[in-house]
């Protein structure tokens, strides 16, 4: 009597296939939840090493932000020769203000100039002893608005100091350079912190499921002595480690929107010293599931390197 063929072999081999998956990972979160203490350490660890280099991250993110809002400096200062008339530092400034290049030009006197420096400065009697004034005549030139990109205002200065009279010329971008450096080593320290962190992400997950096999190691030795082989121990700390990562990404993207939130107030109070509205921008929905895909992905790969060596040691007696 000839055998009957099974129909839809593939299709309910495929069903086994992902419900045995669906069905480890469930048992492998719940096994999770029995050791909650221990595994609650773990996990804190976890989230804690995923928050500095996620709130590094952000730093540097709304640094590159303020600095692509200023790429030029807004003024250029014009230090004029000693001794120079009224008149003709009156005529080179109608002669500025004439530039397409140029939004308007500030005059300050070397009697104003004096007077600010004695306001301020805190020597107003050290001031009183000098003979003369020993401060120039400075101009204060405003580049338009289409013209604040810093090639721009390099051909600008260039121009300007080929004028007549001119002794100097100052270009206010001092504050930008400082910003730069600022932000390159928000960058820097940034994606050093992300890779010590994920190491150390990588070496907890890595080392307490080295131990939850230490653990097991007689029940291994049953399974193997049966038939199982490494493959098939091996899934459910596969997805152990990967139930660490995500559980531990999610908390740090929870800790580093309560940070965003929190340092929200502090950064208002700044920008309001400086006439200013900024708030500080958190992980976009796209880096939010980058941390998570990343986070579960360390867990995947820490328990696979880690749990399959110590299962080719493990040998049914």
């Amino acid at each position: 009597m000839a055998k009957r063929k099974p129909k839809n072999t593939q299709g309910a081999s495929s069903d086994g296939f992902w419900a045995t998956h669906k069905k480890q990972a469930k048992l492998s979160f719940q096994e999770l939840l029995r050791r909650p203490l221990g595994n609650l350490l773990t996990l804190a660890v976890i989230a804690m090493s995923l928050t500095l280099p996620s709130s590094m991250y952000l730093v540097g993110k709304n640094l590159t932000i303020v600095a692509s809002k200023w790429q030029a400096p807004s003024q250029v200062s014009l230090y004029l020769q000693q001794e120079v008339a009224e008149s003709k530092v009156q005529a080179l400034k109608s002669e500025l203000e004439g530039w397409k290049e140029i939004d308007a030009v500030q005059y300050i006197s070397p009697q104003e100039g004096l007077k600010e420096l004695s306001e301020h400065s805190g020597f107003e009697q050290a001031l009183t002893l000098l003979d003369s004034n020993p401060l120039p005549a400075v101009l204060i030139v405003s580049p338009k608005t289409e013209w604040q990109s810093t090639d721009q205002v390099n051909q600008l200065v260039s121009r300007l100091k080929q004028q007549s009279y001119v002794n100097e010329v100052r270009l206010d971008d001092d504050w930008l350079a400082r910003l730069d450096a600022i932000e390159h080593v928000a960058v820097v320290v940034a994606t050093t912190l992300a890779v010590l962190m994920f190491v150390a992400v990588f070496l907890i997950v890595g080392n307490t499921l080295r131990f939850n096999v230490l653990e097991q190691k007689d029940e291994i030795q049953v399974m193997k002595l049966v038939g199982a082989t490494n493959t098939f121990i091996l899934r459910p700390y596969l997805y152990t480690g990967m139930w660490f990562g995500l559980l531990g990404g999610f908390v740090a993207w929870l800790l580093t929107a309560i940070i965003t939130i929190t340092l929200n107030g502090a950064v208002d109070n700044v920008a309001v010293l400086y006439d200013s509205v900024f708030r500080l921008i958190g992980l976009t929905w796209d880096e939010s599931l980058l941390l998570l895909m990343l986070s579960s992905f360390l867990g995947l790969l820490a328990a696979r390197i880690s749990v399959l060596r110590h299962l080719k040691e493990i040998e049914p007696v």
